[in-house]
């Protein structure tokens, strides 16, 4: 399959992805009640942060709604303008035009508040998240609109690595919104983060208009209020990260709680009968390949941290990223080939996961 019909086909099924997350049909839920009764939901979709968002409403009437999703999917796109790295205009282009600079620079509550959550999971994971990795992602640029389809020099990703390893790091100051850009402070890049951050918010503006019953789903992040139409949960779906019609299993109790999942199945490109994904391994600047991870799924009280824990733990590997999600205090699946065949999967998880969903390697067919 060449790379513009690859991603066309994940474009798809992301699409199809989110509205499963949402319990539009998979699960039995339908958009319309055909009972007569009021409709069990509305969803809108959109596209946004590259890739697919669904926001589905409940309980309310059309217009209202409708509303409140609009001023959802607005929040999440100007937050897109934000951290967008590719924009010269946003305000992460305008702190890397100074980094390393070793100035403070001055910036924006939401710049503050996602790159106080970064730098804080970047010490408590041993650096297995850095938020300053924009160099090596560009040099990768797997996430590009026209990815690569050969590795980069090994040299080079080498150099780069060890430059950003041993040059300082961003740093926020704790008692206002600014930051300190050390010498050989590396460009940031906030891809690992800023969704989950998003989805925080946007579940906020929701809230605050009133609205008690919702489900977001940008990508991988999934943030809920309330209920779903069964009246008690709303159900999320665990993709199965090899077999593309199935889920790994449901998660049923989603209230007050975020949900992320990292995989190698997301983007990505084959050479020398090798995945390359997205997610780089700071200490490397190659793509993470500690214990053969294909997935990671958390579940914690905050979107934000959510984001961030998934590639960590992605990164630390099977053991040690249980591990430090039990120091941490989230809740975590990591998925895994224990061998070389590509299907066999295994998984260790934490005991508050396998209390909400046992995974089943086998997959749950999507109906």
């Amino acid at each position: 399959m060449n790379v513009t019909a690859k991603w066309t086909t994940r474009l798809i099924f992301l699409l199809l992805l989110g509205l499963v997350a949402a319990g539009i049909k998979i699960f039995g839920n339908k958009l319309n009640d055909e009972s007569g009764k009021p409709p069990a939901g509305y969803v809108f979709d959109d596209f946004v942060m590259g890739t697919v968002l669904n926001v589905k409403v409940r309980g309310v009437d059309e217009e209202t709604a409708r509303r409140a999703a609009t001023a959802a999917i607005e929040e999440i796109k100007r937050l897109h303008r934000v951290f967008d790295p590719h924009d010269p205009k946003s305000e992460i282009s305008r702190v890397n035009e100074l980094a390393g600079s070793g100035g403070t620079l001055a910036v924006s509550r939401d710049m503050a508040v996602v790159t106080e959550a970064a730098t804080r999971i970047r010490e408590a994971s041993g650096r297995s998240f850095d938020p300053a990795l924009g160099q090596l992602i560009d040099l990768w640029g797997i996430s590009d609109e026209n990815p690569r389809t050969v590795p980069p020099d090994s040299a080079r990703v080498a150099a780069l690595a060890d430059s950003i390893t041993t040059a300082g790091r961003v740093r926020y100051i704790a008692d206002g919104d600014s930051l300190v850009l050390p010498p050989g402070c590396g460009r940031l890049d906030m891809g690992g983060i800023a969704k989950g951050y998003a989805v925080d918010r946007a579940i906020k503006i929701l809230d605050s208009l009133g609205i008690g019953n919702a489900l977001i789903s940008l990508g991988g992040q999934i943030g809920v209020l309330g209920v779903g139409s069964n009246g008690t949960s709303w159900r999320v779906g665990i993709q199965h990260p090899r077999l593309v019609s199935r889920h790994l299993g449901v998660i049923n109790q989603v209230e007050g709680w975020s949900v992320a999942t990292s995989g190698d199945y997301e983007r990505y490109f084959e050479y020398g009968g090798r995945r390359y994904h997205h997610i780089l391994d700071p200490a490397i600047g190659f793509p993470a390949r500690q214990g053969n991870v294909t997935s990671v799924t958390i579940i914690t009280g905050s979107g934000l941290e959510a984001d961030a824990l998934a590639t960590a733990v992605f990164v630390l590997g099977p053991e040690a990223g249980i591990r430090f999600l039990e120091e941490f205090g989230a809740q975590g699946l990591v998925v895994f080939r224990p061998g070389s065949d590509s299907l066999a999967l295994d998984y260790w998880a934490t005991p508050g996961f396998l209390r909400i969903m046992k995974p089943d390697l086998d997959g749950i067919p999507i109906l």
